[in-house]
């Protein structure tokens, strides 16, 4: 009955022992501020076709993928796809009314916003109105956000980016 009892003790004592960490406290507004920093700083670089610049978004384990606003098939963000040669170029874009919707454990961030601009073609029409709505999905990897994946739409009564050919 001793050994019980001391065994019980020595259970007891360790269950009670303060072994929690001190986990520095996460600003959620500055995360969601970030992000929105990030998200369109990666827009830029792949609309201005600078894979330098973007890839550092973009997860060289995961990788990345989009839905682009003409209804093409999925496509993955590779180098060659940024750095293409698309014959039409923007003229204008601006991305707004950007929304950080975080994961319980801040690990994951979708993002939202609106996109407006102007599409001129090589051989063709100029200053063509863009209009769009987006979404990016956030990771955070081994301390580093990353995208994995953006889906375009063209906004009501507005046309996204032209079809490939």
């Amino acid at each position: 009955m001793k050994k019980l009892i001391f065994l019980l003790s020595i259970i007891v004592g360790f269950s009670c022992t303060n072994t929690t960490e001190t986990i520095p406290a996460v600003d959620a507004a500055q995360v969601v501020s970030d992000i929105t920093a990030m998200s369109n700083d990666y827009q830029s670089a792949y609309i201005s076709r600078d894979w330098n610049t973007a890839s550092k978004w973009v997860s060289a384990d995961l990788g990345t993928t989009i839905y682009n606003s003409n209804g093409s098939s999925l496509t993955v963000q590779s180098q060659e796809e940024v750095n293409a040669v698309r014959g039409w170029d923007f003229g204008a874009f601006e991305m707004s009314n950007h929304q950080v919707f975080m994961s319980s454990d801040l690990n994951t961030a979708v993002v939202t916003f609106d996109s407006d601009g102007l599409i001129n073609f090589d051989d063709g029409d100029q200053n063509v109105p863009y209009a769009t709505r987006a979404s990016q999905t956030w990771v955070n990897e081994n301390g580093e956000w990353k995208v994995m994946h953006s889906h375009w739409s063209p906004r009501t009564n507005s046309q996204g980016i032209p079809q490939q050919n």
